[in-house]
């Protein structure tokens, strides 16, 4: 196990225990849109897992949500950065409804090297390292044997604001229904790449996305044996804005019926 690897997974660890001190409390919510939500947890899980990151790798820089988000940046640090999702899932949390995560990646540049994925709630951790596979808590994980879309269960999220991505979420969700078993979405992306990556669902697309929600969920999938392009079938880096991330097998399949941009 190297270095960077044990401090991903406890900063991820650090974070979704200040997390959970805070789940179904009362705190402190604020808006950054309309529907947009920022709560004093994620402020406090970001500050927990730079302060764990920085313990082990002080020079290295960070991208994480808040911070981005105060500062109205999303600069691309030099060198290794850590790529931070103190709360993929917040309108979850601030309901108390479990679905939410700690999300960090590892980037050099547009390329992911490590991801860690927390789910806090029940202590379900999900590591990969490029090249090295994918994990849920040291079992190695795979994407799905699907083959048919009609066979299918896929998952996609929606953004924040009615605009054009809203739109055409729903008419791709339109176009689905009736050719898939099922099209789920649960509020955390970070999650839900990670449940492409396990095998549970097979399929995961959405229009409008940050880098933080994605960087280690893309690995997760990838190290799986699965496939994760842009929208239009291009190859996707964790700055792409949209993406699809599938089994593989369905790829093609599911490129063919989404609306593209």
């Amino acid at each position: 196990m190297t270095t960077e690897s044990i401090a991903i997974k406890e900063a991820a660890i650090e974070g979704g225990k200040v997390a959970m001190k805070y789940f179904r409390k009362k705190f402190d919510i604020m808006h950054k849109g309309k529907i947009d939500l920022v709560t004093e947890a994620d402020i406090a899980v970001e500050k927990r897992v730079q302060e764990v990151l920085s313990k082990y790798y002080p020079r290295y820089g960070f991208l994480a949500e808040e911070e981005s988000s105060r500062a109205g940046t999303m600069e691309k640090p030099l060198g290794k950065y850590w790529v931070v999702d103190p709360i993929d899932g917040t309108t979850n949390f601030a309901h108390g409804f479990p679905e939410f995560s700690v999300s960090i990646g590892l980037v050099e540049g547009d390329e992911i090297l490590m991801g860690a994925v927390l789910k806090p709630y029940n202590k379900d951790i999900y590591f990969a390292s490029q090249g090295e596979g994918a994990f849920l808590n040291n079992t190695r994980i795979y994407v799905s044997k699907t083959p048919e879309l009609i066979k299918s269960l896929l998952i996609t999220g929606f953004p924040y604001d009615r605009n054009v991505y809203a739109e055409k979420t729903l008419e791709s969700v339109d176009r689905l229904t009736g050719e898939v078993q099922g099209i789920r979405r649960f509020g955390s992306a970070a999650l839900d790449l990670c449940y492409v990556a396990e095998g549970t669902c097979d399929g995961f697309f959405e229009y409008t996305i940050k880098p933080w929600d994605v960087s280690a969920g893309m690995l997760l999938v990838k190290e799986a044996g699965g496939k994760v392009t842009t929208i239009a079938g291009d190859e996707a880096d964790p700055f792409s804005g949209n993406f699809v991330a599938t089994n593989g097998l369905l790829h093609d399949k599911l490129l063919e019926r989404l609306v593209k941009l």
